[in-house]
């Protein structure tokens, strides 16, 4: 993987309120596209309701060239932050297996929800 353009692009959790494009959330998160992609490709076969964001094609495939909704972005720069952490997707694998509430949609929602209170309070 190349190096970031900011180390700490992926320190607090990413929260769009918008779909966007891998090559938008790479710039968002300073990484290149490539990064971005390999980190989708993990989160896409360890984590089910990330698959399970994207729309389906009529043949019941994923469409997996769609924009990524908030959700999937939040989850990428969780993984992210994991790589930068652990360094090896193998540990970053691992870590998923045995924390998968750390990327669940709840999480995602009661995180998201503690923002919009902080900025209806700001």
């Amino acid at each position: 993987m190349k190096p970031r353009r900011s180390k700490h692009s992926t320190d607090l959790d990413l929260f769009l309120d918008f779909p966007s494009t891998k090559t938008y959330l790479a710039e968002v998160l300073g990484v290149s596209r490539s990064t971005l992609v390999t980190w989708e490709n993990l989160a896409f076969w360890r984590i089910p309701s990330f698959r399970d964001a994207y729309p389906k094609t009529h043949d019941g495939s994923y469409d997996r060239e769609s924009p990524l909704s908030p959700y999937q972005g939040w989850v990428l720069g969780r993984v992210g932050r994991l790589m930068a952490q652990l360094r090896r997707g193998d540990r970053v694998k691992q870590y998923i297996a045995k924390n998968p509430n750390d990327f669940s949609r709840y999480r995602y929602q009661q995180a998201f929800g503690q923002i919009q209170k902080i900025q209806k309070g700001a």
